[in-house]
């Protein structure tokens, strides 16, 4: 399963189904290969991603800092649903990630 739709300047990530630890290692694998790729901003879309566990909230956290350790890279998360926000909210992470519709 590919994650990564563009590279570049603007990245578009598309994510779906479930996000559990099988599917999440995957992710970290295609997210490692952002690093040092000159991204400035991320576009998540979320808006057929059903579920996400704990393994998946630690493929996004670990997407905003490695990137935005040495250049500022914002992070978008696109019509994500209401369960998947509260995962984040839960996590204490509602405010990490900008939301948007």
């Amino acid at each position: 399963m590919r994650f990564i739709d563009s590279v570049g300047e603007n990245t578009k990530i598309t994510l779906s189904g479930k996000l559990d630890f099988t599917v999440a290692s995957d992710l970290m694998d295609e997210l490692k290969t952002l690093q040092g790729s000159g991204v400035r901003r991320i576009d998540v879309e979320c808006g057929s991603l059903e579920y996400i566990s704990s393994a998946g909230i630690r493929s996004m956290v670990f997407l905003k800092q490695r990137l935005d350790k040495d250049e500022h890279v914002e992070v978008y998360m696109h019509h994500a649903s209401q369960q998947v926000k509260e995962v984040f909210e839960l996590s204490g992470l509602g405010d990490y990630f900008e939301f948007t519709d």
